[in-house]
């Protein structure tokens, strides 16, 4: 019985310190592949890819990114509007988002992007069955919590996004 159970450790022990890089269907995304699934967003310039957007009433909310992003080109910058006019870009320069997003992928295939801004969290919910949102959290001592609702048919968890999220660093698909 010592014997199996030494040679069961053994054998999962490599099993653990495997790497955890995404399916080839990510890794082999292209631009070309799934361009069509992606919504234009005002905020988002032409020669961007609009990552994931929401409009209520006079606002617009929006994740725009380079066509490429790794860990050292590219970038992705969260953009908002009210009437029009922009009240919030985030980050003010356009560089690699590593360090500065987050991208999460449930298992339930919800998808999200956190960062925070001036002490502000702020999550960018994407559900795979259901309306998409954003939360956005105060810093303390208020610690208020807002919930913005947002319309479905994101694009968080196209393959393409999740290749970009994975090459830029966001992403680990564990």
């Amino acid at each position: 019985m010592k014997k199996i159970f030494a040679l069961l450790a053994v054998i999962s022990v490599p099993a653990l310190a495997q790497d955890h890089a995404p399916v080839s269907s990510i890794t082999t995304a292209t631009w070309a592949q799934y361009k069509d699934e992606y919504q234009q967003s005002p905020r988002c310039g032409k020669d961007e890819i609009t990552l994931w957007t929401c409009e209520t009433g006079k606002r617009v909310y929006s994740l725009c990114s380079s066509h490429e992003v790794t860990r050292t080109t590219g970038y992705m910058q969260y953009r908002a509007s009210d009437r029009g006019k922009v009240v919030l870009t985030y980050p003010a320069e356009k560089k690699p988002p590593l360090g500065i997003f987050v991208y999460n992928s449930y298992g339930s295939g919800d998808a999200s992007v956190e960062f925070t801004n001036n002490g502000y969290g702020y999550t960018l919910f994407d559900a795979l069955r259901g309306g998409s949102s954003i939360h956005v959290a105060a810093p303390a001592p208020s610690g208020k919590q807002t919930e913005i609702q947002c319309g479905s048919n994101q694009t968080l968890q196209l393959n393409y996004s999740m290749r970009l999220m994975h090459d830029a660093g966001l992403w680990d698909a564990n």
